[in-house]
């Protein structure tokens, strides 16, 4: 009796260590699958723009055809580019706040246009947002390699960096430099024109507080009469 007793003492300990070992291994798979979910698929998507739904509404109403379109957040958003440019032939389909998927998930209001030539503008608010590097870097290509698809000339812009007096500066403008590395490859590898406004805005390490309003990140008139002329290059160099 005391042998069985023992015995189904042993059996029910058994179980237990069982049971506590799949546990332990579900809770740690299941952290481990987070952790690479996050990376991979971050939680912040374009439809948490409160601003997206509304513009983007907005651009699907003007179907008229531009040879010249301004694609980007609201760095491209904040200008009237065909005051800026003294044309009547751009259309600006910039958002504030958009992340690159944004930009890949709307790009039937830049191609219904039939321009000649598209500007990409973007990746600050997916650093801010937290999304990983590549996947931003997946974003552009495909945007590039849609528009290319298309008969549409794209150029790229590398994303600028921020003033000191922006939260975290130091650390933001790290990731910005990160991001440009392989903004500047996308450009070399498909053979695309790119802009680059740092050399000019920036000291090298933060932007210039004159080039900047008060909350370090957007530009002022001055800034934009530097990004006009660049892009006023690029126009002339390709005739349009």
């Amino acid at each position: 009796m005391v042998t069985i007793k023992r015995t189904l003492i042993a059996v029910v300990i058994l179980i237990i260590l069982v049971l506590s070992y799949i546990i332990i291994k579900e809770e740690s798979h299941e952290r481990l699958f987070s952790q690479v979910k996050s990376k991979v698929y971050p939680s912040y998507t374009y439809l948490n723009n409160p601003h997206y739904q509304a513009r983007n509404e907005f651009f699907a109403a003007d179907s008229f055809q531009k040879n010249i379109v301004m694609l980007g957040n609201s760095h491209t958003g904040r200008i009237n580019w065909n005051d800026l440019l003294n044309r009547e032939d751009i259309a600006n389909r910039g958002i504030g706040s958009d992340i690159t998927e944004g930009f890949m998930n709307r790009l039937n209001s830049v191609i219904n246009l039939h321009p000649k030539i598209c500007f990409i503008e973007g990746g600050v608010n997916d650093i801010a947002k937290e999304i990983p590097s590549e996947v931003t870097i997946n974003n552009l290509n495909r945007i590039i390699d849609t528009l290319v698809y298309h008969r549409i000339t794209p150029v790229l812009m590398v994303v600028t960096l921020v003033a000191n007096n922006y939260p975290r500066s130091r650390i933001f403008n790290k990731k910005v430099k990160e991001l440009n590395i392989g903004i500047n490859q996308i450009a070399a590898d498909k053979h695309i024109a790119i802009i680059d406004l740092n050399p000019i805005l920036s000291d090298g390490e933060n932007l210039k507080r004159k080039y900047a309003e008060s909350g370090g990140i957007h530009f002022t008139k001055t800034a934009y009469l530097v990004w006009r002329d660049e892009v006023l290059k690029i126009l002339n160099h390709e005739k349009i």
